[in-house]
């Protein structure tokens, strides 16, 4: 007989548990290497815009942080499970 309340324990495991369970470490780095080249792409894009057109594109504003939180995650999972 199983314990009480273990499916519940297997629901509460951390997302990078779930992450890591569809995919492997490896192609979540490949995931990683384009995020950071679109971020940083973004990054120069928005300040060359900023400071050479005086011009601001928003919606590419609101995407950067996107797509920063999702970096960073990634590189943070990796971190961990790298330095295991």
């Amino acid at each position: 007989m199983s314990r009480l309340f273990e499916s519940f324990e297997f629901l509460d495991r951390g997302w990078d548990v779930r992450a890591l369970e569809s995919q492997s470490l490896r192609s979540i780095f490949l995931w990683l290497l384009p995020l950071v080249f679109v971020l940083g792409a973004d990054t120069f894009v928005m300040i060359y815009q900023l400071f050479h057109a005086h011009h601001l594109n928003w919606s590419m504003t609101f995407n950067l942080p996107v797509v920063a939180l999702l970096a960073f995650r990634y590189a943070r999972l990796i971190y961990r499970r790298l330095g295991r």
